[in-house]
């Protein structure tokens, strides 16, 4: 087995001016995600995908080690339209060293999953024999979720909303999850089935903890994980 490690960090963005190395807690975003990759004892490369120079140049300065390499993207292949599967699925065959066996994508606005999270998704893996991708429980129950289609309407998302059937008690609402973005960890050639439609199909839930699944899209997300490392530190 060869695990490839990639961390896709594009300039840019739009909400959170360069959030891919805006400095938390001494050091850029992107550079927590890498040493996570990095410090994994299942991880034998760790690839950094960036369309910047300057970002490399950036992490090159926080990060020593033979693990790490640079793919750079072009300006077309980094748009903000252009999603990280159909990147991946469409240019596998560059991107990773021909010898890879599976893939580690990891998204660098997860700062607070570790090195241990990343270990355990793989040995989840390596016991099921399936696909992993991270995921955490909604902070809410879903059973109550509801679209509004003008300022005074709602729908009920789901037949039985504990606002129409009246049982409101959350003890009684099912847990639900959803995807973090942290940890999505598969065998390289699952990229050659033209049916793949998404890094879930197939894979198996890892679950994490709130506190390590905060995903940083906002100034206040990034609060919020100062405080949380300020907290595990």
């Amino acid at each position: 087995m060869k695990t490839v490690a990639i961390v896709p960090a594009r300039s840019g963005s739009k909400r959170l001016s360069n959030k891919n190395i805006k400095m938390l807690a001494g050091k850029p975003l992107v550079v927590w995600t890498l040493e996570a990759c990095i410090n994994s004892k299942y991880v034998d490369q760790v690839i950094f995908s960036t369309d910047s120079e300057d970002y490399w140049q950036l992490v090159s300065q926080y990060i020593k080690s033979d693990k790490l390499t640079l793919s750079l993207r072009t300006a077309e292949e980094a748009g903000d339209k252009v999603k990280i599967f159909d990147y991946i699925k469409s240019n596998f065959r560059t991107i990773f060293p021909f010898d890879t066996t599976h893939f580690l994508l990891a998204l660098p606005t997860m700062p607070l999953r570790e090195h241990t999270h990343i270990n355990e998704a793989i040995e989840l893996s390596l016991d099921k024999d399936l696909g992993v991708f991270s995921a955490v429980e909604y902070d809410a129950p879903i059973s109550f979720a509801f679209y509004q289609s003008d300022d005074t309407h709602w729908e009920a998302a789901f037949e039985s909303c504990p606002m129409n059937t009246g049982n409101t008690r959350s003890q009684d609402q099912k847990t639900a999850y959803h995807p973090n973005g942290a940890i999505y960890y598969l065998p390289l050639s699952s990229l050659e089935n033209e049916h793949l439609m998404s890094f879930y199909q197939g894979a198996t839930p890892y679950i994490m903890d709130r506190k390590q699944s905060v995903d940083i899209d906002t100034e206040t997300d990034f609060r919020m994980a100062e405080i949380l490392l300020n907290e595990l530190s």
